[in-house]
């Protein structure tokens, strides 16, 4: 292992939204603490969220605002196919087509005035690749959910051609994500494309806690019954099955903690059963670890933070990566994914009880804990840095 040295300066790229920014966040922290400079480039909306996080932000790339009309039209299609076929189509469009070339417009001058020795990138970002590689400057992806199929891979590449092209390049899949991509998934659970660079990185958990205190409450969540973790995370929350959800959870003897993020009020959500607490917001890591059960849409932060923590999962994808992670999390026996015709109260609770239950299911919950914790720290990735640059 080579020395750090100190001084570099580190270009952040990220697109808005916490399951894009949060990944990045442990390496960027262990770099600064080697003695880099980093300066994180992301949409004006997750600026104040960067900046929280005690990095220099510089607004790049589309807000959601902005995003959202222009893809309701491209994207209007996308509910005819099978869900499990959608991802092909809406990553390329989202942050090929409609992102990437707006992320670009703007690093350009964040590259002349930064001048990095170092570019990092998160998965879905595709401007920064092109970019780095067309100024000699190394390049390392940031993955925050399981190694994309051929199909996605193809689509994804032929999607952001022309931000390549603008910069007197081809892209391939071994240069897409750059010189390096940090897989986050053990290869117990996913392993990566054998012809794409890249490293296990472990994905630690960041979640803004260290931001605030926990509630008085979290001390009692799953101390006298099985402590049962709901959550959609902060976008998909709306789509989700609530009232399916509160009557199942409400006929079990467990205690329940759902958060329903910042478009739902959860006042007016009522669940029937005193064993329910909603709130609009906990970071996962105050409730997480005593939680025997983890229900969500399975997006790859909570998939992740539920496995890390060892707990069985009941997975209720319902767009993007997450079908992707469910049928991965079913695949080792942790996790039970319900298909969209059986997200009723019956079909619900039936699915809690067995996993609660399943002495195997939990097994293999804490085999996939372990092989998490075996995982590189994101510290060893930046001690690494060096051989890079």
């Amino acid at each position: 292992m080579g020395v750090v040295w100190s001084g570099m300066r580190v270009l952040v790229t990220s697109t808005p939204g916490t399951g894009h920014l949060h990944p990045l966040v442990p390496l960027a922290r262990e770099l600064v603490a080697a003695g880099h400079e980093v300066v994180w480039a992301t949409a004006a909306s997750s600026c104040g969220k960067v900046a929280d996080f005690g990095f220099r932000a510089v607004p790049s790339g589309l807000d959601p605002d902005v995003r959202r009309p222009i893809l309701l039209d491209r994207l209007a299609h996308v509910g005819d196919l099978p869900p499990r076929e959608r991802r092909s189509v809406q990553l390329p469009i989202v942050f090929g087509e409609v992102t990437a070339p707006a992320m670009r417009d703007d690093l350009i001058e964040v590259f002349a005035d930064v001048k990095p020795d170092l570019v990092i990138h998160e998965f879905a970002e595709l401007a920064a690749a092109p970019m780095a590689r067309a100024r000699g400057i190394p390049c390392v992806c940031v993955g925050f959910s399981n190694a994309i199929s051929d199909s996605v891979q193809t689509a994804v590449e032929a999607s952001v051609a022309p931000v390549w092209e603008l910069e007197g390049l081809q892209v391939s899949t071994e240069t897409l994500n750059g010189d390096l991509l940090l897989h986050p998934f053990p290869a117990h659970l996913d392993t990566p494309r054998s012809d794409v660079p890249s490293a296990p990185m472990r994905p630690m958990s960041f979640d803004g806690a260290s931001l605030t205190s926990p509630p008085v409450w979290a001390d009692s969540f799953g101390k006298d019954r099985p402590g049962v973790y709901v959550t959609f995370g902060t976008e998909m929350s709306p789509r989700a099955p609530w009232a399916a959800l509160f009557e199942a959870l409400s006929d079990l003897d467990v205690d329940v903690v759902a958060t329903v993020g910042s478009q739902l009020d959860p006042a007016t959500l009522r669940p029937s059963g005193p064993n329910i607490r909603v709130e609009q917001y906990v970071p996962q890591s105050f409730v997480i670890d005593r939680a025997d059960l983890v229900v969500s849409h399975a997006g790859a932060g909570t998939v992740i933070g539920a496995a890390t923590a060892g707990a069985v999962q009941l997975c209720i994808p319902i767009a993007a990566d997450q079908w992707d992670n469910a049928d991965l999390l079913s695949d080792a026996n942790v996790g039970v994914v319900l298909e969209p015709e059986e997200r009723d109260a019956d079909t619900i609770r039936l699915s809690i009880r067995r996993l609660l239950d399943d002495e195997s299911m939990r097994s293999s919950a804490e085999v996939l804990c372990d092989h998490f914790a075996s995982m590189p720290h994101p510290s060893q990735i930046a001690a690494t840095i060096d051989q890079l640059v």
